[in-house]
């Protein structure tokens, strides 16, 4: 459900089977090996996560609680609650709450799906959350990528769009279902050389929400949207 690569190019996933206990973390070495990080028996619905800036806990979303979670990437099964509030979490079953997560000049930001909410909370001194700070309403959004400029770019997923929310607050949808974005559920910005600019758009087809045209095939999307991305990794 959730990727992130720490500053050494270990790739961390988080799992599991949908509505169902327990939830997992993987850890993906650079040549390839898998090895279960550890498991989370009250976790149902594990999704985004990034890195936090310390470098040293990966900061996961469980959506069925809200939970932000913090996991210990040095010593194996140790997991802690980072953030929780009622503005997290989802105000129906089975739909989630908080969804993305990234970190962005000393703050984490968070969808929460389920309440058409995007929220952002200061990252402390001491590496733990401060109060959440509601930042738009009445936006659906899955996951996000911030743009070089603040600006970032959002998976819709049931509305079938990718979005741009400005700094200034003004909202200019993208690209639609003619572009490919049925199911838009995740986006990223290239790294190779002359792709900077380009957003890559994953999306399911409406497999879990089927477009009035019926489910389609699974896609990923390249977009040119005329800035780079922020580095996920800055200040690690």
């Amino acid at each position: 459900m959730g990727l992130a690569f720490d500053a050494d190019g270990v790739l961390w996933v988080t799992g599991g089977t949908l509505y169902e206990r327990p939830g997992f973390i993987w850890r993906v070495e650079r040549g390839g090996a898998v090895r279960q990080w550890c498991e989370l028996p009250d976790a149902t619905f594990m999704n985004g996560c990034t890195m936090h800036p310390n470098g040293r806990m990966l900061l996961a979303c469980e959506s069925s609680s809200g939970h932000i979670l913090a996991i210990d990437l040095g010593q194996p099964r140790r997991c802690d609650v980072w953030l929780q509030g009622d503005r997290l979490r989802p105000v129906v079953p089975r739909w989630p709450g908080s969804n993305g997560i990234k970190i962005r000049q000393g703050w984490a930001w968070i969808t929460v799906s389920g309440r058409r909410l995007l929220v952002r909370v200061p990252i402390q001194p001491d590496g733990s959350a401060g109060a959440i700070d509601s930042a738009a309403a009445r936006l659906s959004a899955d996951d996000f990528a911030f743009g070089m400029s603040g600006s970032l770019y959002l998976t819709t997923h049931p509305e079938n769009t990718l979005v741009r929310l400005d700094p200034s607050g003004a909202r200019t949808t993208l690209a639609g279902p003619e572009q490919g974005m049925v199911g838009s559920t995740a986006c990223a910005f290239g790294r190779a050389p002359g792709d900077e600019k380009a957003l890559y758009v994953t999306t399911d087809g409406g497999f879990l929400i089927p477009h009035e045209s019926g489910i389609q095939d699974a896609k990923l999307v390249r977009m040119e949207v005329g800035e780079s991305g922020w580095p996920l990794l800055q200040g690690v």
